[in-house]
Order: structure tokens, then sequence, then C-alpha cells
């Protein structure tokens, strides 16, 4: 009786984790196939631009100065203001923009994202604004 009891309630604790260990895995990429978002782009596809990408880091000013995306600019919703200044100056209008934060389904990345199409009307020459799917996490598992 008691075993059975155990059996079941192993079984129930399972299913309930069943859902987070899934989303755990899409979060940290194992999935690499996992369906993209609108706007979103893989790393993998980045990779095959070569150096033809404009990175932006959507990230707190304390992790990018810790470590970013070599060529990465800070851009975040903290301190657009002062930022969004500098990103300007750097801007290559032919290039592609990839928003990055630290990974999974960031909101940041997409923010900033958002704010780049709205502000600064990318997306409607050639060159796009793309969110790095997986984040930094991704870019860094070469």
């Amino acid at each position: 009786m008691i075993a059975r009891a155990l059996r079941e309630a192993g079984l129930l604790l399972v299913l309930a984790l069943l859902p987070a260990i899934i989303s755990g895995a899409l979060q940290l990429g194992w999935n690499d196939s996992a369906p993209l978002a609108p706007g979103e782009v893989r790393a993998s596809t980045v990779r095959e631009w070569g150096d033809k990408v404009q990175w932006v880091d959507a990230r707190s000013r304390d992790k990018y100065e810790a470590d970013h995306i070599e060529g990465a600019i800070l851009l975040n919703e903290e301190e657009w203001n002062k930022l969004a200044p500098k990103f300007a100056e750097a801007w290559d209008p032919d290039l592609p923009v990839v928003v990055y934060c630290d990974g999974g389904s960031c909101e940041l990345s997409h923010a900033v994202a958002r704010r780049l199409r709205e502000e600064f009307k990318i997306g409607e020459g050639s060159a796009k604004v793309y969110v790095l799917k997986g984040g930094i996490t991704a870019w860094s598992k070469k």
C-alpha cells in the first residue's frame, strides 16, 4: 500500500515538473529547432552573415561591461535617452541590427528592437532589426 502511494506520488511529481523541464530546455537553447518568434534570428544564421552585422546589447551596463559581443553597442531601456544618440552615430543603415540580451525569451531585446523599429525606422529600408534567439548564451556556444 505504501509502495503504491509512493509510486503515484512520484509519478505526480514527474508530471508536475515536466512543463518546467521542457521550458528550461527551450530557454537554455537545448532545442535549436525551436520555432522563431517574429523578428528573431538564430546564432547560426548571424554567423553566416559574418561581420556584416550591427550588434546591440540590450542588457544592463554592468553586464555589458563584464562581457559583450565584440563590436556591440550598449542600448538598453533604462538608459535609452542617453545611449540612443551613441547608437545613431555608430549605426550603419546598410547592416542588419541584431539585438541580444542574456538568453531565453528575453523581453529586453524585444523591447529595444521594437523601439529601434519605431524611433529609427529601421526595417523600412534595406536594413532590418532582429532579436538573437537565445541571446549572448546562444552566441557563446560556438
